[in-house]
């Protein structure tokens, strides 16, 4: 039995996504991203560079 309260009654308790974007050009930063499990989810050009989003969930097309 879980000390936190279920408040969103799907029998996992709260549940966060983690997001991060970084220059698609930033080879450690991707790969530590890659290592605690966040995944590319979009491309876009901003600051100068194209940078890439990474989040917890994955691309929408994996369901």
């Amino acid at each position: 039995m879980s000390a936190v309260p279920d408040r969103h009654r799907n029998g996992r308790g709260p549940q966060a996504e983690v997001i991060a974007m970084t220059p698609v050009a930033d080879i450690p930063s991707r790969r530590l991203f890659d290592a605690v499990g966040l995944r590319e989810t979009e491309r876009c050009g901003r600051w100068g560079a194209d940078q890439v989003l990474c989040g917890s969930r994955g691309p929408a097309s994996a369901g």
